[in-house]
């Protein structure tokens, strides 16, 4: 025995089940994106995380699959499935889900939620938060429901995210998310709030020169995907974004009126929802833009017409 204690420790065990690494140089590590700070040019493209291809064992589209039909088994022993409808299970499943206002939050390179206490079509005051005891997976009776078995995960995991209002309160969240929820989970949210703070304006020069370059290059590109991002959610019925400016006394208000026109080229990309309203960040702003054919639906801040009408 004493003399199997001294094997041991130089023994090593490969699971036959997992490939061997291909190479056996040493990883590198991976390099970390470069933080803005304003007043400063940025020398690389936004990082938002890699998107990674991964083959998934369940279904994520309601396409037939072959291969996933043959490992699923039809539970037709199950009164919920022989006796029931689609149309029926789909009603129960919403159901149990049920409908909320929930804050989607970006920490510790991963997503989180909690559920906003505030009314359920209307603003709410909660605040950015990064991590904490707030930052919590989904759990409770729905992912319950999705891990009694296959069949059930695959005709109920659509309706995790269509019933509720998801509410971001910060545009990073936007922009990191086609890289940690898959795009046709994100093709089954209808209802969606985003607050969306300017850091730097894009499309901002500090330049007369015709074909000037931005000032801050990452605010543009970050501009452009947020709204490339939203007009790729193809099953988006009801879209609100607040633009707002917490600069001292708007910093940016006269140079946003500048590039107003180029600002709105991004937004008419969201053609899908039925209703789309973006608040623009001041009172001055142009809401008789041509739109093209999306349905958007350009208004001004609340607050600051009610304070003009005083």
């Amino acid at each position: 025995m004493k003399k199997l204690g001294t094997l041991l420790p130089s023994m090593r065990w490969v699971p036959h089940d997992i490939e061997p690494p291909t190479s056996s140089t040493p990883k590198k590590e991976k390099d970390k994106p470069k933080r803005l700070i304003l007043g400063r040019k940025s020398t690389g493209e936004p990082y938002h995380g890699t998107l990674k291809r991964r083959k998934s064992t369940l279904s994520l589209t309601s396409v037939a699959d072959e291969k996933l039909d043959a490992r699923t088994h039809a539970q037709e022993q199950s009164r919920f499935f022989a006796m029931l409808p689609i149309e029926i299970r789909k009603i129960v499943y919403e159901f149990v889900v049920g409908r909320e206002t929930v804050h989607l939050l970006f920490a510790k390179k991963r997503f989180g939620h909690f559920t906003c206490p505030a009314a359920e079509d209307g603003e709410c005051e909660c605040k950015v938060l990064v991590g904490g005891a707030h930052c919590q997976r989904l759990s409770g009776a729905c992912v319950k429901m999705l891990v009694t078995c296959r069949r059930m995960y695959t005709e109920a995991a659509p309706h995790l995210y269509s019933p509720h209002i998801f509410y971001l309160l910060h545009v990073t969240h936007l922009l990191f998310l086609p890289t940690h929820v898959p795009q046709p989970r994100l093709n089954t949210i209808r209802t969606l709030r985003l607050k969306w703070t300017i850091r730097a304006l894009p499309y901002f020069t500090r330049s007369t020169k015709r074909n000037a370059r931005p000032a801050y290059p990452e605010d543009t590109a970050n501009w452009e995907k947020g709204w490339t991002i939203l007009s790729r959610m193809s099953r988006l019925q009801d879209l609100r974004v607040t633009i707002v400016d917490p600069s001292p006394e708007g910093i940016w208000q006269v140079h946003w009126l500048d590039v107003e026109g180029l600002l709105m080229e991004s937004v008419k990309m969201v053609c899908t929802p039925r209703r789309t309203e973006v608040v623009l960040p001041y009172a001055g702003c142009r809401v008789d833009w041509d739109m093209g054919g999306s349905n958007v639906r350009l208004l001004k801040p609340a607050v600051e017409e009610e304070a003009g009408e005083d």
